[in-house]
């Protein structure tokens, strides 16, 4: 597994207004790096392509907002909201959300690499047609929502809520549920995006129907 800390140095530049300073580079095309948002409250921002590294968010909302085809490496997301944000076709390295809300969040057609989603809320949020590689899913409640058609590759789950998901064409080969709830997945029939998961004697029982089994 190589789930890796964002690499951020201790030296950031605080910013006062990051709408203000995202836009000003976005004009001029160019990438910001270590910087420091706290306590920012902002909604329906557009900031498509943007590119962000070695920074931190520190309980920022972000309603509604627009990050499409954004490019972030080594950011630490803490206590932030981006509820119903929009973060498709984005690529993510070396990041971590920690105690954040992101309920109805869009990361359709994302990559993401060695990252840690922990302690957080995704509930109807949407990672269709994603690659997913070397990220752990720790503590999260991912209730209702979608991962369909999804590539993984080193992907670990722990402690995780997964209810009502969308697996369709996602095969889960080697992905460990033992620890977590997993209920009533959408998945085909019959299931092969199940061959191959780990799941517990529970999960087992709960989830033999699906193959059309009958158990007394």
């Amino acid at each position: 597994m190589k789930i890796k800390k964002p690499d951020i140095s201790l030296n950031l530049q605080l910013i006062d207004d990051f709408t203000i300073f995202a836009n000003k580079n976005l004009l001029e095309e160019s990438s910001i790096r270590e910087i420091k948002s706290r306590a920012e409250y902002i909604e329906k921002g557009v900031f498509k392509k943007i590119e962000i590294e070695k920074s931190i968010f520190e309980k920022c909302t972000f309603y509604l907002c627009d990050f499409e085809s954004g490019t972030f490496v080594d950011i630490d997301f803490i206590d932030c909201d981006f509820s119903n944000s929009n973060f498709s076709r984005s690529y993510f390295k070396s990041c971590r959300f920690s105690n954040c809300k992101c309920i109805g969040t869009d990361l359709n057609e994302t990559i993401i690499k060695q990252t840690t989603f922990e302690d957080s809320n995704f509930q109807y949020s949407n990672f269709n047609n994603s690659k997913i590689s070397d990220t752990l899913f720790y503590n999260l409640d991912f209730t209702e929502s979608s991962m369909s058609e999804v590539t993984l590759k080193n992907f670990i789950v722990k402690e995780s809520k997964f209810i009502k998901n969308n697996f369709y064409k996602t095969k889960l080969n080697k992905v460990d549920f033992s620890n977590s709830e997993l209920i009533a997945p959408v998945v085909s029939m019959p299931p092969y995006e199940l061959k191959g998961a780990i799941l517990n004697i529970i999960q087992a029982a709960s989830l033999v129907k699906l193959w059309g089994i009958i158990v007394k």
